[in-house]
């Protein structure tokens, strides 16, 4: 395959002024520029990607960027599946795609993302107003993912994380618990504050009181998580049911438990949050809310997609909503089974 050191040496010039005229034809004198054309067609070089980039000012790649503490994607249980989505959909539409962290813009592929060489990049999780602009700045549309900021042309793609917390809370209530602990993974602040949010108005409006010693905040780790929940159990009060804010917590929380001789869910109830693969894989079977990761990584490829083309998306933040998939981790208190029976018949 000819490439382009053949046509330099046939066009007498450099490797860097053959690749200046396919990238930055306008940098490249009209004799030279021709020259090199003949040169390239007399070798049949056809620079592919670079030509249509040329012709249709678009690079045909995207870049996904991760905050640093979520990284690498790929093997994230939150994120993964949805960069999973993002790569499937962008494929089909004949994108590549660049996968970085934001600590990594200043190495490849971070210097290709912000040297113009994508058409779009999304931001997952926490981003700050520099890096929004160090694209939106080059012309390059950005959807923030799982994140927001009040910023004129920039557009979010949420998960209805208070929703997803109050519905597991009513789901919770429903079964019969009122003394619900809470343990809460320090993730970002944008996402921290939504869901504790959602369990401060959904323990409100059940009329139920918060107890602070029935509260925890941890790293999201299970052995941070262990720690904190096997101190709690260990005192002569404690909940009937721990919610968590993730599923690694959760698993976290379900260890604490068997290790204080507790049984799940007869003597405690656990529920995590985003119906990971660890949900089937921790026994018992935990029951999660599910924030639909394919979808948020479908609608972050739709907003993306319409700037590309040089629309706008219908609204400034779409949200997908959540769902509580239930499995063997809550038990139905006898009082709630007994007017389940009741309304039933």
């Amino acid at each position: 395959m000819p490439t382009i050191v053949d046509v330099a040496r046939v066009a007498g010039v450099s490797k860097s002024t053959v690749s200046r005229a396919f990238t930055a034809p306008h940098a490249v004198s009209f004799h030279t520029l021709k020259r090199i054309t003949r040169a390239a067609k007399s070798v049949n070089y056809t620079p592919n990607a670079i030509a249509r980039a040329m012709i249709t000012k678009k690079t045909g790649n995207i870049g996904f960027i991760i905050y640093n503490l979520q990284a690498p994607a790929i093997v994230n249980p939150f994120y993964g599946p949805i960069l999973e989505s993002v790569v499937e959909i962008m494929a089909r539409e004949g994108y590549g795609i660049f996968i970085s962290s934001d600590s990594g813009l200043k190495n490849n592929p971070g210097e290709l993302m912000l040297s113009k060489q994508v058409d779009g990049v999304i931001l997952a999780s926490r981003t700050n107003a520099a890096i929004v602009s160090s694209f939106t700045g080059r012309g390059i549309p950005v959807v923030l993912l799982n994140y927001r900021f009040n910023r004129a042309g920039v557009y979010s793609v949420l998960s209805d994380d208070a929703g997803g917390i109050m519905n597991a809370v009513r789901y919770l209530f429903d079964a019969g618990h009122r003394h619900i602990g809470f343990i809460e993974g320090r993730f970002t602040r944008f996402i921290f504050r939504r869901r504790r949010q959602g369990f401060i108005d959904a323990m409100k409006a059940s009329g139920l009181s918060i107890k602070p010693e029935f509260c925890a905040v941890v790293a999201p780790a299970i052995e941070d998580a262990f720690d904190s929940v096997y101190a709690m159990l260990g005192r002569e009060k404690r909940p009937s049911v721990l919610l968590c804010t993730n599923d690694v917590v959760a698993v976290g929380a379900v260890k604490a438990a068997l290790r204080r001789g507790l049984r799940v869910p007869e003597d405690i109830s656990v529920v995590g949050y985003d119906n990971s693969e660890l949900c089937t894989a921790c026994q018992p079977a935990l029951t999660s809310i599910d924030t639909n990761t394919r979808e948020l990584g479908r609608k972050a490829v739709e907003y993306l997609l319409k700037q590309i083309e040089g629309k706008k998306p219908e609204s400034t933040t779409a949200t997908v909503e959540t769902r509580l998939v239930e499995r063997e981790s809550v038990a139905i208190k006898q009082a709630a089974h007994a007017a389940l029976i009741r309304d039933y018949h």
